[in-house]
């Protein structure tokens, strides 16, 4: 009857510690909300992309408790929406930012289009021309200086609360 609780209180033990160690996700540093506007001339700035990037490899890094975590610096990003409205997020759309300083990156390009043949079948394929110049790359719409960190002028500190952040962009 011993071997028999003491097999059973075994399995137990198992059991309770895989199910304790397997029930929680990775470790992530908590974030905290971020938000704010994209203005060009004081006109509400629609798809453009938001992007912080942690000023050094300490903001915005992971802390150094165990488990499986991501490793070095954690940008947050986002789009704005027809009100020139944004939310960043770090680990999921919307979760927010790592507290710490950022410098913080703007840039929106056009939305490619499709071009749709007629039938959509075979008869509508055209083989490229022989020689034909690739497509030109995508123009950022925004001036450049905003689209690199580094010549944005755009910075900015996240606390650990909710964050506003008005970004005001200029020609």
């Amino acid at each position: 009857m011993t071997a028999r609780i003491l097999h059973f209180s075994v399995a137990a033990t198992v059991a309770l510690v895989l199910v304790l160690g397997c029930s929680r996700g990775p470790s992530r540093p908590k974030t905290y909300p971020v938000s704010g506007t994209v203005t060009m001339n004081g006109q509400p700035v629609e798809g453009a992309r938001v992007v912080f990037v942690p000023k050094s490899a300490a903001a915005g890094a992971p802390g150094s408790a165990g488990g499986a975590q991501p490793q070095g610096p954690q940008v947050a990003t986002g789009e704005t929406d027809a009100q020139g409205r944004y939310q960043l997020g770090t680990f999921a759309k919307g979760d927010g930012a790592i507290p710490g300083e950022y410098l913080v990156k703007v840039f929106k390009y056009p939305t490619p289009t499709v071009q749709t043949g007629t039938g959509g079948g075979d008869e509508d394929y055209r083989p490229p021309e022989e020689g034909a110049a690739p497509p030109p790359a995508a123009k950022n719409l925004l001036p450049e200086k905003y689209a690199n960190k580094n010549t944005s002028g755009l910075s900015f500190t996240v606390e650990p609360k909710a964050n506003t952040f008005k970004i005001q962009l200029t020609p």
